[in-house]
């Protein structure tokens, strides 16, 4: 076998490995890949579908007081819940084409099941309004569907629950199979590069045993044409001029390519301290869209005490009229006994007296009740427009957390290509430093051409026996190469020429 098939041979053997080794960690990215767009395109949008039910849910209430607590608006907020139970369709149409799970399916059922219920007693809420009866309406609310609707935003915030911890779960799986992959392909690598150097090993003994022979008569040939050689140096001097002026040459590329190598350093720093600064960009996204929440709970829980002032302003309108009705029997009864003691003459002077006292105190009464009722009537609109206040900054908050929420992802998207970027001039970095040692070795082998081409030999005719000599060994080693002779013919010509 010739030394060219067996050096085609085993370089074959070696790119089989590296293919195989190809395979495998293209296999391993389309996993992570399909992994990773699965993270993408479902749980973090049935994360977001759980966030979306728990808004709609706080919507809800909110029209469903707007409808019982100002009149003057219902056809408005009766609109909002046509709008809000429209999307309420449409988000369990999203989470049905999403999950997959039998666990996932029964907690969608139990949501729909509570949303039905939910439904019917906004219906019902929403017609005893309507029938001018908002005693009942209140009561049914308090006692029927807020209860409902709590237990639908508790379900809902349990949901959000669950498909974060599987989204979790399955962030830790891509990491494994990340880790496992990887020593996979380590494994692999190695295996591959065991063998290449067990090949090499084995063609060069092979190689060297065939030529060991020939090469010995080569180096005593090449000694005697070293020997004469060594008298030839007028030719050089033009060679040597033109070797130095490209060794100059050669100096400012490499000086060119070191202040490209800095450059190059200079913007992996700046592209690795932009990459951390846009992480921390992203954290504090995150922390804001948590402090939006909370804000939002705190105003939900707001909603429910100005709620219950507008309850207890009700209470105090009754108690006002039962005391506006005692004043005006009173006064009744002092006019009553007014006429009564004018009957009985001088007796009755002292009745009389009394008798104006008690209509005096009334009338007091009446004025005071009209005071409060007064005051009563500014804190009812100041609850109102608290109430108002509340609903546009539950909105204004729900805005703020969707915002938060793009403005998070884009700062992700620009981690991700900031990242890249790092990893693209770092390699660069290491391009440049590796063309520095190139521009190293190319200046140190002009210097050793320029010392060689000082060193030019004379004497042809001196050299005619061993450069036959060096013919007839070529054509030995031609012959292991597996080339043709033919190819030697006129070379003991040209070097007598």
């Amino acid at each position: 076998m010739t030394i060219s098939k067996k050096i085609i041979g085993g370089y074959s053997i070696v790119l089989a490995l590296l293919i195989a080794s190809t395979i495998v960690a293209f296999y391993a990215l389309h996993q992570i890949q399909a992994a990773h767009d699965h993270v993408l395109r479902v749980d973090e949008r049935l994360m977001e579908s759980a966030n979306e039910l728990r808004i709609a849910g706080f919507a809800q209430q909110t029209y469903i007081r707007g409808i019982l607590l100002y009149p003057e608006l219902q056809k408005t907020n009766q609109m909002f819940l046509q709008d809000n139970d429209h999307q309420f369709k449409q988000i369990f149409e999203k989470i049905k084409r999403l999950i997959s799970g039998e666990k996932e399916n029964n907690l969608l059922d139990e949501l729909s099941s509570l949303h039905q219920q939910l439904e019917r007693a906004q219906q019902q809420a929403v017609q005893l309004s309507l029938e001018q009866k908002p005693e009942e309406a209140l009561a049914f609310v308090i006692n029927t569907f807020r209860p409902l609707s709590r237990a639908f935003i508790d379900k809902a915030k349990h949901f959000y629950e669950q498909q974060s911890a599987i989204l979790e779960r399955r962030k830790v799986e891509a990491t494994e199979k990340v880790k496992s992959y990887t020593t996979v392909l380590a494994v692999v690598s190695l295996f591959a590069v065991l063998v290449g150097l067990i090949i090499g090993i084995r063609l060069s003994r092979m190689i060297t045993l065939q030529l060991r022979e020939n090469i010995a008569q080569l180096s005593s040939t090449s000694a005697e044409i070293l020997s004469t050689t060594s008298q030839v140096a007028s030719g050089a001097a033009e060679t040597a001029a033109a070797v130095s002026e490209t060794t100059a040459t050669v100096e400012e590329v490499k000086q060119t390519a070191l202040a490209a190598s800095q450059k190059a350093k200079y913007v992996s720093d700046s592209a690795q301290k932009a990459s951390n600064i846009s992480e921390a960009g992203r954290k504090s996204v995150e922390e804001a869209i948590n402090g939006m929440n909370r804000i939002q709970e705190q105003m939900e829980s707001i909603a429910e005490s100005i709620m219950q002032l507008s309850e207890q302003g009700h209470a105090i309108s009754e108690i006002i009229a039962t005391v506006n009705d005692l004043a005006e029997q009173s006064n009744l009864l002092a006019v009553n006994a007014a006429i009564e003691a004018a009957r009985a003459g001088e007796q009755g002077k002292s009745f009389g007296v009394v008798a104006r006292e008690i209509r005096s105190l009334a009338e007091q009464s009446k004025q005071a009740t009209a005071q409060v009722r007064t005051i009563l009537g500014d804190i009812q609109k100041a609850t109102n427009a608290a109430v108002l206040a509340t609903e546009q900054g539950s909105k204004a908050v729900e805005a703020g957390v969707r915002q938060s929420t793009e403005t998070g992802e884009a700062i992700h998207l620009l981690s991700t290509s900031i990242s890249e970027a790092a990893q693209a001039a770092t390699q660069i970095a290491a391009s440049s430093k590796q063309q520095m040692v190139g521009m190293d070795q190319v200046a140190m082998a002009m210097v050793n051409i320029k010392q060689a081409s000082e060193q030019n030999v004379a004497g042809t005719r001196q050299a005619e026996l061993a450069a036959q000599d060096l013919y007839e060994m070529g054509s030995k080693l031609s012959v292991l190469v597996g080339d043709k002779k033919d190819h030697f013919i006129e070379a003991p010509e040209k070097v007598h020429a």
